[in-house]
C-alpha cells in the first residue's frame, strides 16, 4: 500500500548547508514540533556520513514483468566496489500464475542473516549472507525448480540449487535462520498436515524431509544459534487421543540433519501435550522471542474438555514458553494482577488478530503492542508484557494506523502513533507527552523508520494543508528537528543489537525531498545533511526495504505505479546516487535488507 503522494521542492545546498526547517527544546506539550514550516535553519551539508558498520558485500535487487505468458523476476547483483554496473545472475524465477508484479519480488526472494552473538545475547555485525531464492529457474531450464542460494560475498555470485524440491508455491511455512552459520539455515514450507523441510546444507539431488506424520503446522522455531545437528521447532500434531473438534496438541519437534524423507520424524515431546489442564490448541502462532533466557510468547487458541465431556473455546490468549524448563512447566499463561489472561480479537477468518509488526516494540525483556486490524478505526489499548505478567501501558488511544503507524521502544520510554499525533510514556506507563499533532483528516502520522537511535524516532507529518513534513523527535520531547516538503524513507541499521530480536538500533535514515536524496546521522540528525544525488525527476514514491548495514545500500524509485527502478548509494561520500544499468520497464526492487 502507497500513502505517501508527490512532493515538490528540493533540498537546497548552498555554501553554508542544507536549508531546512527545525524546532529544538520542545518541552512535550500538544503539538510538539507544530503543523507549520517554522522558521529557517541551516542543517550544514556534509561530504559523507562515517557510520557504524562497515559492510562491502554484494547487494541484490529484482527485475519483475508480468505478461500473458506469466511472472517472470530475474536477481541482479550489485557489487559495492563497483557500483555502475548490475549482473543478471544465470538463474531466474517464471510463474504462470496470476500474481502481482510488486509481490513477485517480495514474495520468492528472502534474506538469510549471520551475525555476531554474544554471552550476554548481544549482537554484532549483523548482516545478510545469502539470498535465498523460495522458486527458481535455471536459465534456459524448461520446467520451474525448487530452493536456491546465492552468497553475498564478494565475487561468489553462483546461485546453487538446495535440494531436488521442483515446485514451492503451495503453502510456504517458516524460514529458520542460523545466525551462527547460514549454511545450516532451513525453510519449511507446505500445505498443513504435509509440510517438509529442507537445509541450506542438501546438495541439489538431495530429497527433503518430511515432518513427522501427526505434525500439521510448525509453529515456532527454536534456537536459531543451534547446531549443525538437530534444529527443534514447536509444532502443532494430530492424535488418536484428541477430544476436541479442530484441536490439536502443542509439542516439541526436531529434525535431524540428513535429508530425505525419513530424516525429519524425530521427536523429542517430552510431555504428550504441553497445553495444561486438558486443553486442545485450534491455533498457535509466535508474537515475539526469543526473549534473553531462549523463552518465546505465543498467541495460541485453546478449547478444553470439560467434565461432561462437551469442549468449550477460551479464546486466544497470551502464553510464554521457556525451552530450559522441565516440560510439563514450561508452557505458563500470561496473566495480568488480578489473574486474567490477555485475549486477542478474532478476525474475520476466525483466527486471532496479532499486532502487526510496527506495531511491536521491545526494550529488554519487556514488550510493547497494541492489537488492531486492517479495518480497525475505533481506539485501542496498548499493552505491556513482562515476565509471565502483562498490563495496560495506555486505555482507549486514538488507532495506531495499521498500515503506517509505529510503537517504537528506546532510552527508557515507548512512543506510539495515536491517531494523528505521536505520543510517549515512560516505560511503566506514566509520563505520558503528546509530541507532535497533525490537522489533517487521516493518515497524518506515518513512518517507515521502525527504529531509533539515542532517543531519537523519525517519522512524516502530513498537515491539512498537505505539505509533508520529515519530522526527527527525542522521545521525551527535549528535542526536534522539521524538514518541510520532505520525507523520511528509510534508514540503514548500526548492525548492533541488544538482542537478536531487537535489531532496531539506527544509524543513518535516508530523506526524499523533491528530486534530491540525502541522509542524515540517525544519532546526531541536526549535526549536518550528506546530499546522495538529485533524481531525474520528481518521481511518485521512493521506498526501501527494511533495516540493513551500510554505508551501501539499495533505493527504489517509483516513476509510477507500475514503473520502479533501483539506485545505489553510498553514505559516505556525497552524490554517490547511481542509477541500475537494467534497461527496460520492469519493476525492480531490493531484495529485504539491502
Amino acid at each position: 500500500m502507497r500513502t505517501r503522494g508527490k512532493m515538490t521542492g528540493m533540498l537546497s545546498l548552498v555554501l553554508a548547508g542544507v536549508v531546512v526547517t527545525g524546532c529544538g527544546g520542545g518541552g512535550g506539550s500538544s503539538g510538539g514540533a507544530g503543523n507549520g514550516a517554522g522558521g529557517g535553519t541551516e542543517l550544514p551539508g556534509l561530504s559523507g556520513l562515517q557510520g557504524d558498520a562497515d559492510n562491502q558485500d554484494l547487494l541484490y535487487f529484482s527485475s519483475s514483468e508480468v505478461s500473458q505468458a506469466g511472472a517472470a523476476s530475474t536477481l541482479y547483483v550489485i557489487d559495492p566496489a563497483n557500483p555502475g554496473v548490475s549482473s543478471a545472475l544465470q538463474m531466474n524465477i517464471e510463474d504462470a500464475a496470476d500474481i502481482g508484479v510488486e509481490e513477485f519480488g517480495r514474495a520468492f526472494y528472502v534474506p538469510l542473516y549471520e551475525a555476531t552473538i554474544n554471552d550476554d545475547g548481544s549482537v554484532e555485525d549483523h548482516r545478510v549472507s545469502d539470498v535465498l531464492y523460495l522458486h527458481n529457474r535455471a536459465s534456459g531450464n524448461a520446467t520451474s525448480e525448487g530452493f536456491a542460494k546465492v552468497s553475498t560475498v564478494p565475487g561468489d555470485s553462483t546461485p546453487v540449487r538446495v535440494s531436488s524440491e521442483n515446485y514451492l508455491r503451495a503453502g510456504f511455512g517458516l524460514v529458520r535462520q542460523n545466525y551462527a552459520d547460514a549454511g545450516h539455515a532451513a525453510v519449511v514450507y507446505g500445505l498443513a498436515g504435509n509440510e517438509r523441510r529442507v537445509r541450506m546444507t542438501f546438495e541439489e539431488t538431495a530429497a527433503p524431509q518430511f515432518a513427522m506424520s501427526p505434525t500439521v503446522r510448525h509453529v515456532v522455531v527454536l534456537e536459531e544459534s543451534d547446531s549443525s545437528g538437530y534444529q527443534r521447532y514447536l509444532v502443532l500434531r494430530t492424535h488418536d487421543d484428541l477430544e476436541c473438534p479442530g484441536g490439536y496438541r502443542l509439542v516439541q519437534n526436531r529434525s535431524s540433519a540428513s535429508p530425505g524423507p525419513g530424516a525429519g520424524q524425530l521427536s523429542s515431546l517430552g510431555v504428550e501435550n504441553l497445553l495444561p489442564g486438558n486443553r486442545e490448541a485450534t491455533s498457535a502462532a509466535s508474537l515475539s522471542g526469543p526473549l534473553s533466557d531462549g523463552s518465546h510468547y505465543l498467541v495460541i487458541a485453546t478449547v478444553v474438555n470439560a467434565a461432561g465431556g462437551e469442549c468449550t473455546s477460551e479464546g486466544a490468549s497470551l502464553w510464554r514458553y521457556t525451552p530450559s524448563l522441565p516440560a510439563a512447566s514450561s508452557l505458563v499463561q500470561v496473566l495480568d494482577e488480578h489473574d486474567e489472561p490477555l485475549m486477542f480479537p478474532v478476525g474475520v477468518a476466525g483466527g486471532p488478530i496479532m499486532p502487526a509488526a510496527r506495531h511491536l516494540a521491545r526494550q529488554g525483556d519487556v514488550l510493547y503492542f497494541g492489537v488492531a486490524g486492517a479495518a480497525s478505526t475505533g481506539p485501542q489499548d496498548l499493552y505491556r508484557v513482562e515476565g509471565d505478567n502483562w498490563s495496560l501501558l495506555a486505555e482507549q488511544e486514538d488507532n495506531l494506523g495499521y498500515f503506517s503507524g509505529f510503537v517504537i521502544a528506546d532510552d527508557g520510554r515507548v512512543a506510539v502513533s495515536a491517531g494523528n499525533a505521536v505520543v510517549s510514556w515512560d516505560s511503566e506507563g506514566n509520563d505520558r507527552q503528546v509530541l507532535d499533532q497533525s490537522n489533517a483528516a487521516w493518515l497524518g502520522i506515518m513512518t517507515e523508520v521502525l527504529g531509533s537511535r539515542d532517543g531519537w524516532i523519525f517519522y512524516n507529518r502530513t498537515d491539512i494543508d498537505g505539505q509533508d513534513n520529515a519530522v526527527a523527535m527525542k522521545m521525551d520531547g527535549s528535542d526536534s528537528l522539521e524538514i518541510a516538503n520532505a520525507q523520511w524513507v528509510g534508514a540503514s541499521s548500526s548492525g548492533k543489537g541488544e538482542s537478536i530480536a531487537n535489531m532496531t538500533e539506527l544509524s543513518e535514515v535516508f530523506l526524499w525531498r523533491g528530486q534530491d536524496i540525502a541522509a542524515v546521522s540517525a544519532a546526531d540528525p541536526k549535526a549536518g545533511a550528506v546530499l546522495l544525488g538529485e533524481l531525474e525527476a520528481t518521481p511518485e514514491n521512493v521506498s526501501m526495504y527494511g533495516l540493513a548495514p551500510g554505508p551501501h545500500r539499495l533505493i527504489q524509485v517509483h516513476a509510477d505505479a507500475d514503473t520502479a527502478t533501483v539506485y545505489y548509494v553510498n553514505t559516505r561520500e556525497a552524490n554517490s546516487l547511481r542509477r541500475s544499468a537494467v534497461q527496460g520497464a520492469g519493476y525492480q526492487r531490493p531484495v529485504d535488507g539491502f
